[in-house]
This record gives C-alpha cells, sequence and structure tokens, in this order.
C-alpha cells in the first residue's frame, strides 16, 4: 500500500508544467525545513564544517534556500522522469557547454563526464547525447519503486545506466575505448575503503572518496569535464556551468588524484552552495554508524 501510494504521489509532478512543478518542489523544500528532521540535521552539520566563515545567521539562510532548491530540483526531475517525453535539453542555457564538450571529446580519447550531486544532474544527459552516446554509472536507490521510476526516465534521454557492479565497470571501459562519453556522479561515497574508495580532503575533512573516475581516466587518457546544471529562477530555466578538471586527477597516487577530484567538486560547490545536496552524510567514515559528526552523545 505504502508503494502504491508512493507510486502515485511522485508521478503528480509529471501533470503539472514545468515551472509549476518546480514551484511545487520548492514549496516541500520548504515545509521540510520548517519541519525540521534529519535533512535539516545534516545540512547543519555540513555547512558548519564546510563554511566555519559564515557566521550562524548566514549559515541557517543557506540550509533553508539548499532545501528549497533541492526541493525544485527533485519536483523537475520527476517531471523530466514521467511527464511528456521530449528533449528537455531545450529548457537548458548550455552557455557554450556543447561546443565546449566536442571540444574535449575530439581528443579521441573518450570524455568523462564529471556531475556533483547539485543542481539538476538529470538534464546533462540531455545535453550530453547530443554531443555522443553516453553510459552513465547508476547505483539504484533503496525505493523499487523509485528505482524502476528512474531507470525508465533516464532511458528517455538516450544515456545508457549501468550498475555499479563488475560488468557496469566492463562497460564504462569499453565506452571509453569507442570514444563515447561516460557520466558518473562523483561525490558518491562509497562503501569502504580500499579499491573503490581512498580518504581525501574536502572542504578541509577527511572524505571518503571514489577512486574510479581518477582510474578511468589515467588508463584511456580521457578528459574530465566538470559539469552542472542551475536553476535561475529570473529565466525560469537551466543554465550550464563547467570546466575542465584538474589533470592531478589521473595521477598514480589514489589519495592524491582523489584531492584533485575533491578540490573541482568544491570549486563547483562554493560557487553554487545553496544547490548542492548537503542533505546527506558526506563526511562519514566507515565505522561511524553511531557516531561522528551526524550522530550526538
Amino acid at each position: 500500500m505504502r508503494d502504491w501510494l508512493l507510486a502515485r504521489l511522485i508521478r503528480l509532478p509529471g501533470l503539472l508544467p514545468f515551472h509549476w512543478a518546480g514551484l511545487l518542489g520548492a514549496a516541500v523544500g520548504r515545509l521540510l525545513y520548517r519541519r525540521g528532521g534529519r535533512e535539516v540535521r545534516y545540512a547543519r552539520t555540513n555547512l558548519a564544517m564546510c563554511f566555519p566563515e559564515k557566521d550562524e545567521r548566514q549559515r541557517e539562510q543557506l540550509v533553508r534556500d539548499n532545501l528549497i532548491e533541492t526541493g525544485r530540483s527533485f519536483a523537475h526531475m520527476l517531471r523530466i522522469w514521467t511527464g511528456r517525453p521530449r528533449d528537455w535539453g531545450e529548457t537548458v542555457d548550455d552557455n557554450g557547454f556543447l561546443e565546449f564538450g566536442r571540444e574535449l571529446r575530439r581528443r579521441g580519447r573518450g570524455l568523462i563526464f564529471t556531475m556533483p550531486h547539485l543542481g539538476n544532474w538529470e538534464l546533462i544527459a540531455y545535453l550530453a547525447t547530443r554531443i555522443s552516446p553516453a553510459t552513465a554509472l547508476y547505483r539504484p536507490p533503496r525505493l523499487v519503486v523509485l528505482d524502476d521510476l528512474m531507470r525508465r526516465g533516464r532511458a528517455r534521454s538516450g544515456i545508457t545506466p549501468v550498475p555499479t557492479d563488475r560488468q557496469g565497470l566492463k562497460a564504462l571501459h569499453a565506452t571509453l575505448q569507442r570514444g563515447e562519453i561516460v557520466g558518473i556522479l562523483p561525490d558518491q561515497v562509497p562503501k569502504t575503503a580500499g579499491a573503490s574508495g581512498v580518504v581525501a580532503p574536502f572542504f578541509g575533512h577527511p572524505a571518503l572518496t571514489m577512486t574510479l573516475i581518477s582510474r578511468l581516466a589515467r588508463r584511456h587518457g580521457s578528459a574530465v569535464l566538470f559539469c552542472c546544471a542551475v536553476y535561475d529562477p529570473a529565466r525560469r530555466r537551466y543554465r550550464a556551468h563547467y570546466f575542465e578538471g584538474d589533470p592531478a586527477i589521473s595521477d598514480p597516487s589514489p589519495e592524491l588524484a582523489a584531492a584533485a577530484l575533491n578540490r573541482d567538486v568544491e570549486r563547483l560547490v562554493r560557487e553554487f552552495p545553496a544547490h548542492y545536496q548537503w542533505t546527506y552524510r558526506r563526511f562519514e567514515m566507515p565505522g561511524q554508524r553511531r557516531k561522528g559528526p551526524y550522530h550526538s552523545g
């Protein structure tokens, strides 16, 4: 019964015009902020760690803005996944992004799209497939109903999702060997430290960081393109922002490569702090399930 009800609720934004869906999501974000709860607590903890130079009033305003923008982006994603199919790339001001991506791809070694949890990363898929065929690493969510919705919705862009397993990794290597695009969210926290993740600084704090992007870039000689789509309320549309990643991301040292990766993620986050996903436990380390910065006592 719960999954049945949830499936219908998350399809509601698909029935609304794009702008109205965003307004609905922003309203939900305001309600979540007023209610408090773990999302607000996590955001406060993260922002206190990452922006100690801001006073408490400034950080609290950022928490509120962040819940609003997170709600807006998620509602827009639901609209993209469940609404009438169309080329959603038309809703983004590409800001020179397409030509820049094509220029990097012309190097002939494939291209790695690196998309932090910032803004609306689903829209980047529609831009990516205008440049070349694209494959994206996909970590299934815990809710089965949301998993099916995401897979079906993402298929509309033409991007090929692959799971975070051995077959998925093979598909990523094959994609780059063909000179095509691979899409990865670089701030997904690995399950454990080791081959898949190392500890590297993020906003001056130790954070478990994936090594996959650096291994792919080093093996294939691929360029790394950091990108995001951030909502502009004045224009009622998204705008692409991007830059080429630090060459040190392909350093043979996993720690140095991960530090370079995190510096570039931080560069984007500092530019658009209200649009980053602060509501998850980015700094939780292995073995800290019931302790660490997100737990009191």
